[in-house]
């Protein structure tokens, strides 16, 4: 009795879990090429696969619409070259099944249209721009999952056996524009899913084609951001954490397209999201060294040619450190190979720091220096850390840059950055004191308070060195009241001030508020 209780009590689990449209459409993907391996099941010399799939369906499907096209069908495909003969007609009896046609019907007759794309390919041609428009029409319906996903192989078997082969770019270019018009009536699992499908084209395209493909895909980032990502993700996307042979001849045009395009936004957001993905999905460095080799090459041939006299060559260059610093950022560089990241610091001396790239330069060489190590950062990196303090002309940008290495944590900080700020800040030929006052007392500041301002043993004697022209000057400062003078936002405030604790100060009759 006492254990038919407990057995009652026990919770049952539920047989049927309800799920929303929406989550039935995540689970929606275009089958593998393996799952697809009927097509290439033999059949007789006169036989079709079209004819086949006709009398398979005819023992599952119970669909009226489909019901009535397998009758009037049947005997108008009942060989090959019956088929053959035929096919306007038939392709006229399935324009008015799929008119009529529920869920249940249109997955039989959306794989009927694969086995006539398979057996008839570029015969058809005539007929694919009507059917590719009445394919796309069901996209902005609310089909079901099952129904989808026929849907889309029925896409990858069109643009596989008509598209392709004809290597049309006029045909190529009608194809994506129709796509474009469609994509934004579609909830975001189906833009998902169909661009799945034409990564798939991409990847079966040949060098040629897939470049203006890739190029099309580009010049409409904007209005599909989402969806151009998949596209470029899904087609460069291998199995076991590795990526297609094709993914370098895919981000080519683009890094072209991003460089020379009237607003690099759009574009920017495409490679970067794309790049995060695919950097995330390797397993390790020589997993995706074609793709890093590609953007140093073009980081490399930018910089060769750059003029900093001239608008264009100074924003090409922005935008490609832009593009560089997500490759060294992501995962803190750990997929840069060794080779790759000596090329990068090597271009370090070539690196102009000028006003219009500061921001730029900022993120790409943070990146970079928290992605180096020591043999690195000892040797051009140690260089540029100079360099940053080699002309008044370039602080605003070393003040920013000394200041995220700082924050970031960066290993190299006490063993190559410290020394240079306290040799480097109190040089009379900078005139730091004079040109930048607020600027360096608010640098300095926050070097203190995340406390990155230390006296060790191997700095002793430049630190004391330093510490007495920098409480000289403060203390002037804090009598003279010129602290209170100018903008507050992004200067140097009493409070910032009060984290340098001067031993002397309490001598001179000065009262500053601790915080």
């Amino acid at each position: 009795m006492e254990f038919d209780e407990a057995m009652d009590a026990t919770p049952q689990p539920k047989r049927f879990k309800h799920q929303s449209y929406n989550q039935t459409l995540k689970e929606v993907h275009l089958p593998s090429t393996f799952k697809q391996s009927h097509l290439e099941n033999e059949v007789g010399e006169n036989d079709s696969h079209f004819h086949e799939a006709l009398n398979h369906w005819r023992q599952l499907n119970l669909a009226p619409s489909f019901i009535q096209f397998a009758i009037k069908a049947d005997g108008l495909s009942a060989s090959m070259p019956l088929l053959l003969h035929n096919w306007r007609e038939i392709y006229t009896l399935w324009e008015g099944a799929m008119q009529q046609a529920d869920d249940e019907g249109l997955r039989a007759l959306l794989d009927l249209l694969q086995k006539m794309a398979h057996d008839l390919r570029t015969t058809i041609s005539p007929v694919y721009p009507d059917l590719l428009d009445r394919l796309l029409s069901l996209l902005p319906r609310s089909i079901s999952a099952p129904a989808l996903t026929a849907l889309l192989e029925t896409f990858s078997s069109l643009f596989r056996y008509l598209l392709i082969p004809g290597i049309d770019p006029k045909l190529l270019d009608q194809t994506w524009s129709k796509i474009c018009a469609v994509l934004p009536k579609c909830l975001g699992e189906i833009q998902r899913a169909l661009a799945e499908v034409w990564g798939g084209v991409l990847r079966r395209m040949k060098a040629g084609p897939r470049e203006n493909a890739a190029s099309l895909l580009a010049e409409n980032a904007g209005n599909l951001e989402d969806a151009t990502a998949w596209v470029v993700v899904s087609a460069c996307k291998s199995v076991s954490q590795t990526l297609h042979t094709c993914s370098p001849s895919i981000f080519s045009p683009l890094i072209s397209y991003h460089l020379s395009a009237p607003d690099p936004k759009a574009t920017y957001t495409l490679l970067r999201r794309s790049l995060t993905a695919l950097i995330h999905h390797v397993k390790n460095a020589d997993q995706i060294s074609l793709i890093g080799d590609l953007f140093i090459e073009r980081l490399s041939s930018v910089l060769n040619d750059v003029d900093t006299g001239k608008e264009e060559d100074v924003e090409r260059l922005r935008r490609m450190l832009e593009l560089t610093a997500v490759l060294c950022g992501v995962r803190q560089g750990s997929r840069l190979t060794s080779s790759q990241k000596t090329t990068l610091y090597a271009n370090l001396d070539k690196l102009p720091i000028s006003a219009g790239i500061h921001s730029a330069l900022l993120q790409y060489s943070t990146a970079l220096f928290v992605a180096g190590d020591i043999s690195l950062w000892s040797g051009p990196g140690f260089k540029f850390l100079q360099r940053c303090w080699s002309s008044p002309t370039i602080l605003p940008f070393s003040l920013k840059f000394y200041s995220c290495l700082a924050d970031i944590g960066w290993t190299g900080w006490r063993s190559f950055a410290l020394s240079l700020v306290y040799k480097s800040t109190t040089k009379p030929e900078l005139g730091l004191f004079q040109r930048e006052p607020r600027r360096l007392l608010a640098f300095l500041g926050g070097l203190a308070r995340g406390k990155h301002l230390e006296n060790t043993k191997e700095l002793e004697l430049v630190w004391l060195a330093w510490s007495k022209k920098i409480e000289v000057f403060v203390v002037e400062r804090l009598k003279d009241g010129k602290w209170k003078e100018g903008p507050h936002e992004g200067s140097a405030s009493p409070l910032s001030i009060t984290y340098f604790n001067f031993a002397h100060v309490k001598f001179l009759g000065l009262r500053v508020r601790r915080p």
